[in-house]
């Protein structure tokens, strides 16, 4: 399930993106690309599914997160190029 949304949650630190990324997967049908660290402390949660469940599942990835560390950036792109998808999708 690959779906045609691409979801970015960037938090600071591994307990907030392993927090954010348990939400995200229990509340919209999406799928753990994997956590990725991205320098100095912070840790980028990528996900991919249908648009809707991307978006219901970054927000709730946010505000998961945002209880115990700080959200630095989230993103949801809808139906990426390929060129974007050939980058994060294996």
């Amino acid at each position: 399930m690959r779906g045609d949304a691409l979801g970015l949650i960037e938090v600071v630190g591994l307990a907030a993106a392993c927090e954010a990324a348990d939400a995200a997967v229990k509340t919209a049908n999406v799928e753990l690309l994997g956590l990725e660290p991205s320098g100095q402390g912070m840790v980028t949660v990528k996900i991919a599914g249908d648009v809707g469940a991307v978006t219901a599942a970054v927000e709730a990835a946010c505000a998961a997160a945002g209880r115990l560390s700080r959200v630095y950036a989230s993103r949801v792109i809808a139906r990426p190029d390929s060129a974007v998808t050939q980058e994060f999708l294996p």
